[in-house]
């Protein structure tokens, strides 16, 4: 089994078209669309590092190059900067450039984000591993991926984000069907978009997952269709032990236009406290 010493890996899909955001992601990817003056992107990877991961997977799609790009070194302008003596605007972008190993994986079909995970296994390998979906932007202290690893390191297994849902979310999200104990829910059920009548509770899966490698196996096999983790994690639970914890915090859904700005409205209000505790 995995060890859970350390949790040192984070995969961060971002592969799909960001049809809810046309026009704009014809030509710009939906990651790097601005929170302020940072893209979207750049939130997800803070989170991973500011918990101690070190290597980290960006799933891409096809013209996607921005992204990279952002974690690149961009040596006319620290020239610039640095002859200027901007001395505080070339500490940030030497911080970006060396937050983590990040590395990029091509996606060539936007198969979901199962498909997205079974990608990385090969890097992986027997490593546990977090997900995080950078549309669902969350705001918390301790963040989102530290509030699951508390529940990782004691009961193992695979552990997701969770959150509670209007009526009229339920068909869009993943459903649980849980146990409550005081640290965690133990999930028994998992529906991809059920309908109202048949969903096991109105509490759904809120963009982040710690999985510890056996996710790999359950993962589904396809070509043409895409691939959903709900499926993956239902097949796990007669093997695995699945847990869930609500995720404190303020939550923003970024891959759509209010959620984005809403999502800018609250960072230009609180930037100081976002950049320097979450």
């Amino acid at each position: 089994m995995a060890s859970i010493n350390k949790l040192n890996w984070a995969v961060i899909p971002c592969a799909g078209f960001g049809t809810r955001l046309l026009p704009v992601t014809r030509s710009v990817p939906k990651a790097m669309l601005p929170i302020g003056n940072y893209p979207i992107i750049h939130f997800a990877v803070k989170e991973a590092v500011s918990i101690g991961i070190e290597n980290i997977l960006i799933i891409i799609g096809d013209g996607m190059d921005p992204i990279r790009n952002y974690f690149t070194d961009n040596l006319i302008l620290n020239k610039k900067l640095e002859a200027e003596g901007k001395t505080e605007l070339l500490d940030m972008q030497n911080e970006i450039t060396n937050f983590a190993d990040i590395r990029f994986l091509l996606q060539e079909k936007p198969l979901g984000v199962g498909q997205a995970i079974k990608l990385t296994k090969r890097i992986i390998g027997d490593n546990p591993f977090s997900v995080i979906l950078p549309d669902d932007l969350i705001f918390a202290k301790p963040n989102a991926l530290d509030q699951l690893y508390t529940v990782y390191k004691k009961h193992k297994g695979h552990v997701v984000g969770l959150n509670n849902l209007k009526n009229n979310e339920i068909q869009e999200k993943g459903i649980v069907g849980f146990t409550e104990e005081s640290d965690r829910y133990k999930i028994n059920q998992l529906v991809e978009k059920p309908k109202l009548s048949e969903a096991p509770s109105k509490t759904g899966i809120l963009g982040r997952y710690i999985f510890e490698s056996s996710i790999f196996d359950q993962i589904m096999e396809v070509s043409d269709s895409e691939v959903n983790v709900t499926d993956a994690l239902m097949a796990s639970i007669p093997k695995t032990n699945v847990s869930g914890k609500i995720l404190e915090g303020y939550h923003f859904d970024t891959g759509n236009l209010n959620g984005l700005v809403k999502a800018s409205s609250f960072f230009l209000k609180n930037s100081k406290l976002i950049l320097d505790k979450y």
